[in-house]
């Protein structure tokens, strides 16, 4: 039968049977079973066979060599066909040869219905099933279609057909990703995908929608304005309708925003847990709190998310990943930070923007953090009416509410099925035959059912068979024997021990090294840490071998891994690695503090948020260390990020202690007058603005004893824009006149925006309303030229106070809608917060009151759920607002 048969065409020719590759014979056959497939089932004349393997001169025995060759095709695709019986397969009639496959027998088949079923879900609006479908279908391409014979002249249609279902197949699952809201992602990818099929205006379209929805407004029209150039000089048209309506969407910002959530894209499909799958939904239908408990390695996580993916609520599924945090304090901002909200990350913050919402929390490896987890979750189920938790932990939160549900191993059925799909994806799509079943399910046995277990095992199904993974297991049992109750975990470091000692000893040296990192790294933090010139290739012979996951550039171990990689760690080795971790982490925060204020801010705040976990590992090394040198130094470099992005608690855990140890004696003045001014913003985002003026009497004393020009600068205009925002105007004209002359002669130009910023705000605030606009002009200038977007969002707020205050009320409109733009491109939220309420005071002021209540009852519902009012920060704006009142919305409703 056909359905015992694989043949396959995108790439080199492949015949397999019942899973196991077979010899097609040389070249020349497989030319020949090629030149069949291609005519899809007619019938195809011997010597029209004879012209595909000689299309000029064929030698005299040609159609005696092609029969010759047929019949070893017939050997290979039929080898128990009765001599002289008629052929299933390769069939003969009088008029010639042709191969009869079914569509589940050619790779292309294949691909082709996997497409069609991907773009049919992805128009009926399920990306996330159209994602892992087109998957599905991009994984059978193996290399270029038809590649043993691509120079043929009768397969040259054909193959380039083919080539554009692949680009077509890439293109509907770019936008699946971008539909599922992993921006960064798609984005990445698309400009990959740009560079190769540049006239592809879908894709343009695409890569402007992903760019926008991350708040790269500017990006996402220079993307377009960049397509329009190329397809004029190429094809000497204009952009279709669609790019030009996208255009206006992004102008207007009335683009379709992404989906609610952030669950991750599996990479693999969740096989078996049918039962389980089911039970913990309808407990989380039930109840508003399940946890998922059982050993490590049962499956926890990933039972969680395919639970959290089934589920529709409309503000979204949530995962927030905890096995990188050991600190219980700040367990409310990893929350906060995960489901995007902005402002001082604390319980308070988030219940306020969770009040209203309807969502679902991943709370993922809980069992470090349970006390902490239990008070959180707690204080949200019993404020937030509308959102439920789904958590995993080892043992349970101890929560009234909470209901248990023990995830057992796997059914014997599903590990034999677990082991056989993670197989074959070692064994480029292989999947083991029916021989070898009997030991893949005695292995699985043996590995207690437990998935991880099993994952691991049949990643070393590229070298190894599964009786003689089985036999080096046996081998290691024997030793591990114990008591029942600890057989799991002798089964999972036996395991451990078993692939561990299959490791070069470069790998293992590696391993050892990536265990240090905390949250993920990317190569360039591998390779400072390893210190190794051939990390790259160790590094992915890991990931090959299923130790290391990979995922847009970035690498991680998983929990269990990282673990036991430490175990195998010599005590002398593990200190080393951690000081060339801290030593990596410093750099770091240096690089940061120097570009965080500049063009490059935006991507230091992913960059960072990405490695808050290495950079909280560090500061906790150094703190126990008693290094409050290396404290200082990285709270210096990363105070801006914790402003910025309201990580109020982190940031003061690391200060207040620091500084309180600083000595002025043995540590640089300038790195305490940094961290000085980073505790002075973090106290007054946190509200505690009476301890303002004692972080920046610090700063000031430790800034004036500094010969560093640039941290002096920096000291002056923080300690100006506080007393410039107090109304003591002469002492912040005297301190920002300062600030910018020390600034220019450092060359420091976001300093110098300050500066200026705090002097134009002084001026202002004095009634001299003309020297206001022009220093603020200058201001503006000096923060567009050096990238300083929080500088020229907040200038540009400024400005607009001024032609409010001189009745000129269209040209506060213009500024504050160019405050919009450049808030948008920076992800500035807080910033876009504030021009909105501005917006809602000028339609207020043209006349226009119901839309301003609109659009105020709008803003203040964005500030609850990303946990920031604007008016609460900024009295003035409080006043514009309260002319609102009259209109039925009062500040805070």
């Amino acid at each position: 039968m056909s359905g015992d048969v694989f043949v396959g065409v995108l790439g080199p020719t492949v015949v397999r049977r019942h899973g196991r590759d077979v010899v097609a014979g040389g070249p020349a056959p497989r030319t020949v079973l090629c030149r069949l497939i291609v005519a899809g089932g007619r019938f195809v004349a011997l010597d029209a066979l004879v012209d595909g393997l000689w299309p000029h001169e064929p030698p005299p025995s040609a159609r005696i060599t092609v029969q010759g060759y047929l019949s070893v095709l017939r050997r290979a695709l039929e080898p128990d066909r009765p001599p002289r019986a008629p052929g299933r397969l390769l069939v003969r009639d009088g008029t010639g040869y042709a191969l009869r496959l079914t569509p589940a027998t050619l790779d292309t088949d294949r691909f082709g219905a996997a497409l069609h079923q991907g773009r049919d879900l992805l128009a009926a609006g399920d990306p996330r099933s159209a994602l892992a479908r087109l998957d599905e279908a991009l994984a059978l391409w193996r290399g270029p279609a038809y590649a043993d014979c691509a120079d043929r002249p009768f397969v040259i249609a054909e193959a380039h057909r083919l080539r554009e279902l692949r680009t077509a197949a890439v293109e509907h699952r770019l936008a699946a990703l971008v539909e599922l809201g992993a921006h960064e992602t798609a984005a990445a990818q698309l400009r990959a995908f740009l560079a190769e099929h540049p006239l592809r205006e879908r894709a343009w379209a695409l890569l402007a929608r992903a760019l926008y929805l991350t708040g790269r407004q500017g990006d996402a029209l220079e993307v377009l304005r960049d397509a329009r150039r190329r397809l004029m000089d190429d094809l000497g048209v204009e952009p279709g309708a669609d790019l030009a309506g996208l255009q206006h969407e992004i102008l207007a910002h009335t683009v379709d925003a992404a989906p609610a959530g952030n669950l991750p894209h599996p990479v693999s499909d969740l096989v078996g847990r049918v039962t389980e799958r089911q039970a913990v939904t309808d407990l989380l239908r039930r109840h508003r709190l399940v946890t998922l408990t059982g050993a490590g390695g049962m499956g926890k996580t990933r039972l969680a998310l395919a639970v959290a993916a089934d589920r529709s609520d409309p503000d979204g599924p949530w995962l927030v990943e905890l096995a990188g945090l050991h600190e219980p304090a700040v367990l409310a901002e990893r929350v906060c930070a995960a489901l995007r909200i902005a402002g001082p990350g604390s319980t308070g913050t988030l219940v306020a923007a969770l009040r209203t919402r309807e969502l679902l929390i991943v709370l993922d490896n809980c069992e470090h953090l349970v006390g902490a987890a239990g008070v959180l979750v707690s204080a949200l189920l019993r404020a937030c009416p509308q959102v439920r938790v789904l958590a995993t932990s080892r043992e349970s939160l101890r929560v009234d509410g909470e209901h248990l549900f023990d995830v057992p191993p796997l059914s014997a059925g599903e590990a034999v099925e677990l082991f056989t799909a993670r197989a074959a994806a070692v064994l480029s799509g292989r999947r083991p035959g029916p021989a070898e079943r009997h030991p893949i399910a005695r292995l699985c046995a043996a590995l207690d059912h437990m998935p991880l277990a099993i994952e691991f095992a049949a990643a070393q199904s590229r070298v190894l068979s599964p009786r003689q993974i089985l036999a080096r297991l046996d081998d290691r049992f024997a030793v591990l024997a114990g008591p029942r109750t600890a057989s799991r975990h002798a089964t999972m470091l036996g395991l451990m021990d078993a692939w561990y000692e299959l490791l070069t000893t470069a790998e293992q040296e590696l391993l050892s090294a990536l265990a240090v990192f905390e949250g993920g790294f990317g190569l360039t933090g591998a390779t400072a840490v390893a210190g190794r010139a051939d990390t790259l290739a160790v590094l992915t012979a890991l990931v090959e071998k299923s130790l290391v996951q990979a995922d847009d550039r970035r690498f991680m171990l998983l929990e269990t891994i990282r673990r036991y990689a430490v175990r195998r760690t010599s005590p002398a080795r593990r200190h080393a690695l951690g000081v060339r971790h801290t030593t990596w982490v410093l750099h770091l925060a240096d690089a940061a503090g120097e570009q965080l204020r500049g063009p490059a801010g935006a991507a230091w705040m992913r960059r960072l948020h990405l490695e808050s976990d290495n950079v909280r590992a560090a500061l906790r090394r150094a703190a126990t260390a008693g290094d409050t040198a290396a404290v200082l130094r990285i709270a210096g470099g990363l105070h801006w990020y914790w402003y910025r992005q309201g990580r109020v608690t982190e940031g003061l855990r690391c200060l207040e202690p620091a500084l309180r140890q600083a000595d002025p004696s043995v540590h640089d003045p300038a790195r305490i007058a940094r961290a000085a001014v980073g505790l002075a913003l973090l106290r007054y985002l946190g509200g505690a603005h009476d301890q303002v003026a004692e972080a920046l009497a610090v700063a000031a004393r430790h800034g004036a004893a500094t010969d560093d020009l640039a941290v002096r600068a920096q000291v002056l205009a923080t300690v100006a824009y506080f007393q410039a925002g107090a109304g003591d105007v002469d002492a912040a004209t005297a301190n920002a006149t300062e600030a910018l002359a020390l600034a220019r002669t450092a060359g420091h130009r976001a300093t110098a925006a300050e500066a200026l910023m705090c002097l134009g705000e002084a001026e202002r605030r004095s009634g001299r309303l003309e020297r206001a606009t022009a220093t603020f002009t200058a201001a503006l200038r000096e923060a567009d030229g050096c990238g300083h977007g929080w500088a020229a969002v907040s200038v540009l707020w400024l400005m607009s106070k001024v032609e409010l205050a001189a009745d000129r009320p269209d040209r506060a409109a213009a500024l504050i809608r160019r405050m919009l733009e450049e808030a948008h491109r920076g992800a500035d939220t807080t910033g876009w917060l504030v021009a909105v309420a501005m917006s809602a005071h000028l339609l207020a002021l043209a006349g226009r009151t119901a839309a301003a209540a609109d659009l105020l009852g709008t803003v203040r519902a964005l500030g609850d759920r990303v946990g920031y009012q604007a008016e609460a920060m900024d009295a003035e704006l409080a006043g514009y607002l309260a002319t609102l009142q009259p209109c039925g919305v009062s500040p805070g409703s």
